[in-house]
């Protein structure tokens, strides 16, 4: 094998896993700094803590909105099912005044 040739397949082979090689390793050394950073993300207990006291909160307005719902609903059946008898009374005395 000639000098010329052998010193330009080891450049090739210098240049490739340059390129390749390289990145590939930077690129898992990198992965390894992320998840490590996510663990230091986790919520403190405090945060937790905080989060479930919104939830019940969350949970009794809910409870009170369905309530206030089911007396809407309630009211505009009675209104409905009243005797139009009545409205014809409402409206003689409102022709009165």
């Amino acid at each position: 094998m000639d000098k010329d040739v052998f010193a330009a397949l080891i450049g090739g082979i210098c240049f490739v896993s340059v390129t390749t090689v390289l990145p590939v390793c930077v690129m898992y050394l990198r992965r390894g700094n992320r998840t490590k950073e996510q663990q230091a993300q986790l919520p403190a207990a405090d945060i937790v803590a905080r989060l479930e006291r919104i939830e019940t909160g969350m949970e009794s307005m809910s409870a009170e909105i369905e309530r206030i719902g089911e007396g809407q609903r309630f009211t505009t059946r009675l209104l409905n099912e009243r005797d139009p008898r009545m409205l014809e009374n409402v409206d003689a005395a409102t022709r009165r005044i």
